[in-house]
């Protein structure tokens, strides 16, 4: 039963997400490809599992899953006037978070947190699955989201 509520919180909060901010590629920005942003070997080394290579799950959204047993991570990648409506509006209370890219905060939904990330002229967000304790899903999404920027 938890399960299930928390597949259908995932959802729902993903959802939320992806339809409350227009797509990278909107509002000028290029399109990038969200699998070029992360390699297969920085969500191993942080996961802590072997994982598959990037797969798109839309055009702004890639997935790294285990190979097998539990763990994945996603990025989604919106347009840069995009994140004053993410702030003025969060879905759960945001927590600053410092070193990543220009602006940068992670919101908590219980078991699952959400990482956002400002970097020049793109917002994306980092989501980290199978990872039961909240303290390492956000430092796993942190140092995640310092690779990403790096590649923006």
């Amino acid at each position: 039963m938890k399960s299930s509520q928390a597949r259908h919180g995932i959802v729902a909060i993903a959802c939320a997400l992806v339809a409350f901010v227009p797509p990278a590629g909107a509002g000028g920005t290029a399109q990038i490809d969200p699998c070029s942003v992360l390699t297969a070997d920085q969500v191993k080394t942080a996961l802590g599992v072997d994982v598959a290579p990037g797969a798109p799950i839309s055009k702004s959204s890639c997935n790294w899953k285990a190979k097998t047993g539990r763990g994945s991570a996603t990025v989604t990648l919106q347009s840069g006037d995009s994140w004053a409506k993410m702030k003025a509006m969060p879905l759960a209370p945001p927590k600053p978070v410092s070193g990543v890219g220009d602006d940068a905060f992670i919101e908590t939904f219980g078991k699952f947190s959400s990482l956002g990330v400002k970097k020049g002229n793109t917002v994306f967000i980092v989501k980290v699955y199978g990872v039961d304790d909240v303290a390492k899903q956000e430092a796993i999404e942190t140092a995640l989201a310092k690779n990403v920027a790096a590649k923006l």
